[in-house]
């Protein structure tokens, strides 16, 4: 699943997304959740920041969410 998916479908704006993963800015979970492929798409480093967005998604959202494109598109 798309981190950006799971997050419209808890309701979480890009602000409470980024206080759930300990991020500051609201802007860096935004990028976290634009389309692989996207310019300003970025890809959480391996480590603390995937292993707690695993951990609040449950494991909704796993490291190949990040690279994969969805079928459509």
């Amino acid at each position: 699943m798309k981190l950006d998916t799971w997050r419209k479908e808890n309701g979480l704006s890009y602000r409470a997304l980024a206080k759930k993963l300990g991020q500051k800015e609201a802007t860096i979970a935004r990028r976290w959740c634009l389309p692989p492929g996207h310019q300003d798409q970025l890809i959480p480093r391996k480590g603390p920041n995937m292993d707690r967005i695993m951990e609040v998604t449950g494991g909704a959202v796993m490291p190949n969410d990040f690279y994969m494109r969805d079928a459509s598109g």
